[in-house]
């Protein structure tokens, strides 16, 4: 984020929101891929959120967080690919939660 506000300062853009359009991380993949797990996605998935949510922002950008959008809402069973490519869903195919990162109503704690 910050070497894309940097390009875009050094071209005199300042002006202009950054937004992470796509991002994520696989909850399983075939046997032959590397990093594909439901640790490995929850971790990924449930920092990232835990940093949006701190407000703490960028190096450049500090005390602002950026508009991110966690890809995806729901695996893709029927997407072709190595199997990494149907397991980003934070929900499986049959609308059950493939783990949870804290997202769910159920998961959050509600302060008094």
């Amino acid at each position: 984020v910050d070497a894309v506000h940097s390009a875009l300062s050094a071209m005199n853009y300042e002006d202009i929101e950054i937004v992470v359009a796509e991002t994520g991380w696989p909850s399983s993949g075939d046997s032959n891929e590397v990093g594909p797990s439901v640790e490995n996605a929850k971790a990924y998935n449930g920092n990232l959120i835990t940093h949006l949510r701190s407000l703490v922002g960028t190096p450049l950008i500090p005390g602002k967080s950026v508009d991110t959008y966690i890809f995806a809402l729901y695996d893709e069973n029927l997407k072709s690919g190595p199997g990494s490519e149907r397991a980003f869903g934070l929900y499986k195919t049959d609308l059950t939660m493939s783990y949870d990162v804290g997202l769910a109503k159920s998961s959050q704690q509600v302060s008094k």
